[in-house]
């Protein structure tokens, strides 16, 4: 009987090779067909590509453009209209480029004739001119793979070009393998083709496979690539395997649109104050197919690990404007935009962006939906709102989205300093409560002084250039929790926020260990909290960015220091940056491990951090993230990483309560031991 089952088992396993090879050789077969034999390999992967990227709508094709990559939640696509005039991106109907670029489009373009050959090469200034007979040739123009987003216009000869009279006799092929044009396409005159007089006769077949076209089309000259005045005798097949949307050969879309965003986004430079953060404006407007506005859409902002950057509503023009605050580390956040259930998410790339300006438009018949609960009738529906409740705020942004961000100030200013970085060190993050409007209602701080590496004394200040008064409430403890400085809450006007009001004092008192020394044991001094409650809403630029102007005051020399970027000597210099131009203040993101008491952060001898000279030296472009990467640990003073630091604040709450936790545990054990006692009884 097992022999029997086992020949019945091999029988199965041979049929089942067998008809597994037939569908091998029925999809290769069908990969000529669908995909064109002019690109074989690529014929022959493609049906087995199609199966690994199932989801049409997105790319995982990465550029330099900020435009990124779109999906819709209805599986639709997303096409995406680059007007910065940077980059060549894909994502499901993706594509950037708003310049004219002939180079951007490989074009093969050959021609052969008994022993005449005459070759353009791939679309690179290249050109041939004269007199060539071609009988019974193939003349054979490639464009494989090429992307056209936004407005692109050829105008006369491009590259890759062959001027003079032409005659061909024979087959005539022009195969488009893979491309996209989304925008507004125009061609006149010759690109990587044949221009001048010409003649064709035979068969003449274009193929364009897997393309897709979105907008205007426009191309004049003849069939394939020939530009001029030209003739064509025999029989003409064109075969298309792609989708076009627009007023040049249309067709049916292989996937819905689902919308279009058009991006005007601001690409350049910042000018380098040693920032390590960055705080980039957005403006985005939401229209519906009609390209009218709409109001309620909501916008979420998000970092690659979900930590939402900002939040809003789009106001009854179909506007949502704010800023974003993020380390220059950070290469990518996601924008997600929902209207009547309908989603769009938008992957944006913020290389070189100083200012996010987009335009939403669906392309889908949004839905009439019933409007969401929204109990305190500002306009943020309750699943969205921070505060249902409170009809003054609606989201809570906390920069940095997590953690901290550690300030380090140098002291002997106007002198420079001697660069080791921790004459006063605090840990910091702040929080913003916005209204539906995306306006600053109230701010809050929290200020941990950890270092002092200075026989000066210091104390610490915000100053908030706004136009309003507030309510300021402050707020000091111990690292321990016990209270310093019961909660205080008084009135302040627009001039004393102006001026700057005081977070910290002296800081002799502050700190109890330096916490700058070889072989010393971190202790974190004094913790200030505060909140400030505006009179009424502010412009969340009005503030300034993240830190704000936090600055310190000298006692012994009676001089502040800021923060570089904020003020200007006479001649137009950064007051704030030495002779050197070397700060006296820098913000780092995160716990960070700053140099040991004396030692230069830019001397090769006595650094931790190599990677800072170099970051300097490319003005911010690179090593952006040098505070990461220790080089030398015996340059640097041990800060716990912050998780270290709450398991430590444990510890030692732990060990200040010590007999009361014990007495826990023991009445937790005997319970335990009781319960475990009855169950044994009952089963006996």
């Amino acid at each position: 009987m097992n022999v029997e089952y086992s020949s019945s088992f091999i029988l199965i396993i041979k049929k089942g090779y067998r008809v597994m090879k037939k569908i091998l050789i029925l999809l290769i077969a069908l990969s000529f067909v669908v995909f064109g034999c002019s690109h074989k390999k690529k014929g022959i992967l493609l049906p087995f590509l199609t199966l690994l990227n199932q989801d049409a709508g997105a790319s995982t094709a990465k550029s330099e453009s900020s435009a990124g990559t779109a999906t819709a939640s209805n599986g639709g696509s997303v096409v995406i209209v680059d007007n910065t005039g940077r980059g060549n991106n894909s994502s499901g109907v993706l594509l950037p480029n708003n310049n004219s670029d002939s180079s951007s489009n490989a074009t093969t373009n050959s021609q052969t004739s008994g022993n005449n050959s005459s070759s353009a090469g791939s679309s690179n200034n290249s050109s041939s001119s004269g007199s060539n007979s071609n009988s019974g040739s193939n003349n054979s123009n490639s464009n494989s793979g090429s992307t056209s987003v936004g407005s692109n216009s050829d105008s006369g000869s491009s590259s890759g070009s062959n001027t003079g009279s032409s005659s061909s006799s024979g087959g005539d092929t022009n195969t488009n393998s893979g491309s996209t044009n989304v925008g507004s396409n125009s061609d006149s005159g010759s690109s990587g083709s044949n221009a001048g007089s010409g003649s064709s006769s035979g068969s003449d077949t274009s193929t364009n496979s897997g393309g897709t076209n979105v907008g205007s089309n426009s191309d004049s000259g003849s069939s394939g690539s020939n530009a001029g005045s030209g003739s064509s005798s025999g029989s003409d097949t064109s075969t298309g395997t792609g989708s076009n949307n627009g007023s040049s050969n249309p067709s049916t879309p292989s996937q819905e649109i689902t919308g279009v965003i058009t991006v005007n986004d601001q690409i350049g430079s910042i000018p380098f104050t040693y920032n390590t953060v960055q705080t980039i404006p957005l403006n985005l407007v939401v229209t519906d197919k009609q390209s009218k506005p709409i109001s309620g859409a909501t916008v979420i902002v998000s970092d690659n690990e979900g930590h939402i950057l900002f939040q809003g509503i789009s106001n009854n023009i179909g506007k949502v404007s704010g800023t974003i605050t993020v380390e220059t580390a950070l290469g990518q956040i996601t924008l997600e935009i929902t209207a009547a259930g309908e989603s769009i998410s938008n992957v944006i790339n913020l290389i070189n962006v100083v200012g996010i300006n987009r335009e939403i438009k669906y392309e889908v018949l949004l839905p009439v939906a019933a409007a969401p609960t929204d109990t305190d009738k500002d306009g943020v529906p309750d699943t969205l709102d921070t505060y249902p409740q409170d009809p003054t705020r609606s989201s809570l942004i906390r920069i940095p989205a997590e953690g901290v961000s550690t300030v380090a100030y140098e002291d002997l200013y106007p002198s420079a300093g001697d660069a080791d970085l921790n004459d006063y060190v605090l840990h910091i993050h702040n929080e913003e409560d916005l209204n539906a409007a995306g306006d600053v209602i109230r701010l809050r701080g929290t200020y941990q002084h950890v270092a002092r590496g200075a026989g000066y004394k210091h104390t610490f200040f915000l100053k908030l250039p706004v136009a309003v008064g507030a309510t300021f409430s402050r707020k000091v403890v111990r690292e321990d929790g016990k209270i310093v400085t019961d909660l205080t809450t008084k009135t302040v006007s627009s001039s004393d926020l102006n001026l700057g009001i005081q977070i910290h004092e002296e800081s002799n008192k502050t700190t109890s260990n330096p916490n700058v020394n070889p072989g010393g044991v971190y202790k974190p001094g004094y913790i200030a909290t505060i909140e400030i409650v505006f009179n009424s809403p502010v412009k969340k630029t009005a503030l300034g960015s993240y830190p704000y102007d936090i600055f310190i005051k000298v006692i012994n020399t009676g001089k502040e220091i800021h923060f570089p970027g904020l003020y200007k000597n006479a001649n137009g210099t950064d007051k704030y940056l030495d002779s050197n131009n070397f700060p006296w203040a820098i913000l780092v993101p995160g716990a960070w491990k700053y140099p040991y008491e004396g030692l230069d952060i830019r001397k090769d001898a006595q650094t931790g951090y190599k990677e800072f000279n170099l970051w300097v030296a490319s003005n911010g472009t690179s090593y952006k993230d040098w505070y990461k990467h220790i080089t030398n640990q015996a340059k640097v003073f041990p800060v716990p990483d912050e998780d270290s630091e709450l398991m430590g604040f444990l510890l030692r709450s732990m060990k200040k309560n010590a007999i009361l936790i014990a007495i826990l545990l023991i009445g937790a054990g005997a319970a335990v031991a009781y319960i475990l006692k009855r169950r044994t009884l009952s089963q006996a």
